[in-house]
């Protein structure tokens, strides 16, 4: 028998900054977003996520983020960090030998990034 495979999100976190006007649009566009599991903010502007990575990448959510204008960390550590977070999703995807959800869908791979 096959064990069965229990798919947890992804929990990431980041720092932004922006007003608050800002924030709060950003918070409206990533809490209508069917990936996106929770999304939270503490005292320290430090956004808490969890999404689901088989359909959403970390790399995407940062665009969701910086269109709503706000900003976020992007110095190296924190771009290293952000790299590691998007091959953490590639590589549970290609784990998970998860297949297009389209006839006309690309299958995400190492060899097309």
């Amino acid at each position: 028998m096959k064990p069965s495979v229990v798919i947890e999100p992804h929990h990431r976190c980041c720092y932004i900054t922006g007003s608050s006007v800002s924030i709060e649009a950003m918070l409206a566009t990533l809490k209508t977003n069917q990936y996106i599991q929770s999304v939270n903010i503490n005292s320290s502007h430090k956004l808490q996520l969890i999404y689901d990575f088989r359909y959403i990448e970390f790399q995407q959510i940062l665009a969701i983020i910086s269109t709503t204008g706000v900003n976020y960390k992007n110095g190296f550590f924190q771009r290293l960090k952000y790299q590691l977070y998007s091959d953490a999703d590639l590589q549970a995807r290609d784990n998970l030998k998860i297949t297009p959800f389209c006839c006309d869908k690309v299958a995400i791979r190492r060899e097309n990034l």
